[in-house]
């Protein structure tokens, strides 16, 4: 048997005759200290999961002592500078005694039931392509006459498009070797070159 609790911010796990180190609680030692924000709980085979807490469920806990932590060292400098800093601080704890959890009226959380995705009808779906196979060449063959087809365009820079345009040299035949193929005015230099050499 066990549980998970909050205290202070911090969640701790708690069974039976534990002993646990928690932030310092404003309580003497001796008195009893409960605890109700429970979050999940353990019994046997049974696992309770609360929604964000049980409801109704609390750990009873009794005082033991407080005390202080081991020093930590916090020490800080800056370089060339001659600043240096060191500071001890000890962080204060409640050492408590789980004495009793009481899972009050929380049920057993079980797993989500995933549905399977319904599927649809095979003749549904050999219907559906059909109908839209018979409107489409339809439309294309209207379309097609109509519609000329665009020159493919070359990204060129400006003063290589000016000098092929002098040369007579089609932009599309060279290849560019700029960024992402782009043809320079050296690449056009170098289709004149070759056009020559013939």
């Amino acid at each position: 048997m066990y549980a998970i609790f909050e205290a202070k911010g911090k969640q701790f796990r708690a069974e039976p005759d534990m002993t646990l180190l928690v932030p310092t609680l404003d309580a003497e030692p001796g008195e009893r200290v409960t605890f109700d924000q429970v979050l999940l709980a353990g019994r046997d085979d049974e696992v309770i999961v609360g929604r964000p807490s049980l409801e109704g469920a609390s750990v009873a806990t009794e005082v033991v002592r407080h005390g202080r932590g081991e020093k930590i060292v916090v020490y800080k400098m800056k370089r060339r500078k001659g600043y240096r800093k060191k500071q001890g601080h000890r962080q204060g704890f409640t050492e408590i005694r789980i004495v009793d959890i009481d899972f009050g009226t929380g049920r057993s959380v079980e797993p989500p039931k995933v549905e399977a995705p319904k599927k649809k009808t095979v003749k549904a779906e050999a219907e559906k392509p059909a109908k839209v196979e018979a409107e489409k060449p339809a439309k294309v063959e209207a379309e097609k006459p109509a519609k000329a087809e665009p020159a493919v365009e070359v990204d060129a820079t400006d003063t290589a498009r000016e000098l092929a345009a002098e040369a007579g040299i089609d932009l599309a035949t060279i290849e560019g070797t700029g960024k992402e193929g782009r043809v320079l005015k050296a690449d056009v230099q170098k289709a004149i070159k070759a056009q020559e050499g013939n």
